[in-house]
């Protein structure tokens, strides 16, 4: 985003602007729902790094949360002085070749200057958004960082930063022998399973209730799990966030070579089959409805993006233990 603005004709960019340079800057993030909190935050770092002035409080587009400025002003930056250079250290001695945007970096200069301050070798690996803090004086730099080309082989990594992702783990209850995890997103329906699958577990071995949106990060404690888990079968609420959750957490352990996230697929045909649509939800562009949607299998695929083109979401709790005890169809791809 610093480079695009860095590049546009005039000094005021107003907020359709933004919006089409944020879709040029980061394409792959057009259907997250929660693109609004993310131009929030871009707006955000690129004021506190001197590079635009938002526009005054009067002139705010408050018709959603987070609220947007309407326009900003770009600021421009003073050229360095002739003949500066920056002397990188030898672990980042890549930098120049991965010619990384302005914001990224601001970031890997301080970076370097934490580096040729510190032993990093004699460092402890602590949690890594406490080194975020320790070295950006922000605790999220790293989070947003690490999904960038700038780590991978050669070039960033949590061990040369001697950090360690934290993994909280999550509420477990053993049901059987099977090598199947069964994640649940919300604590009654999760109560309801364990009943019903206590009485015949089929292949599952364990439930877990994956609090709602920390599931992307406990997702990575399946690993410590005993006995080992062999399958994951996720099943949240029908909606944007409830289907984005289980999406995020499948890259995540797939990045970590963990079990693959799948979709309980019986569970989620019965809470077609009973819950009732619930309106009130933001109505989704078909194109992002069907991104989100995506997680799910084909047949499920249309009727769930059409709930979220309409704004209407269904809550798993309509599959409740009433209809788990007298239905077993859901048990179609757990036994």
């Amino acid at each position: 985003m610093a480079d695009l603005l860095a590049e546009w004709p005039r000094q005021r960019v107003q907020l359709k602007e933004l919006w089409q340079l944020l879709d040029t800057a980061d394409p792959a993030g057009r259907s997250t729902p929660g693109r609004r909190s993310v131009l929030a935050d871009v707006i955000a770092e690129l004021d506190h790094a001197g590079l635009v002035r938002p526009a005054g409080a009067q002139s705010w587009d408050r018709s959603q949360k987070p609220h947007l400025p309407r326009f900003v002003g770009r600021l421009t930056s003073k050229p360095p002085k002739p003949g500066a250079r920056m002397v990188w250290h030898h672990r980042l001695a890549w930098v120049d070749e991965a010619r990384p945007s302005r914001a990224q970096r601001a970031h890997l200069e301080s970076l370097n200057t934490w580096l040729y301050e510190h032993d990093h070798e004699d460092l402890p690996v602590i949690p890594h958004r406490e080194r975020s803090v320790k070295i950006f004086s922000n605790e999220k730099v790293l989070d947003k960082l690490m999904g960038t080309a700038l780590f991978g082989d050669g070039r960033l990594s949590l061990d040369l930063l001697r950090a360690r992702r934290v993994a909280p783990g999550f509420i477990i209850e053993s049901v059987g022998d099977g090598p199947i995890l069964l994640m649940v997103e919300n604590s009654d329906t999760f109560d309801s399973l364990v009943t019903a699958l206590r009485r015949k577990p089929g292949n599952v071995g364990m439930i877990g209730w994956g609090a709602g949106g920390a599931f992307e990060q406990s997702v990575l404690s399946i690993g410590r799990l005993t006995p080992t888990v062999r399958e994951v079968r996720y099943f949240g609420d029908l909606d944007a966030k409830g289907l984005q959750i289980p999406a995020n957490a499948a890259a995540v352990a797939a990045r970590d070579q963990l079990p693959a996230v799948k979709p309980a697929v019986g569970l989620y045909a019965a809470m077609f089959r009973y819950a009732r649509p619930q309106p009130g939800q933001a109505r989704l562009a078909t194109a992002t409805a069907q991104a989100i949607a995506a997680w799910l299998p084909l047949d499920l695929q249309n009727r769930a993006a059409e709930h979220l083109i309409r704004g209407t979401r269904l809550a798993q709790e309509e599959v409740g233990i009433t209809e788990l005890i007298a239905d077993h169809g859901w048990r179609c791809d757990l036994d």
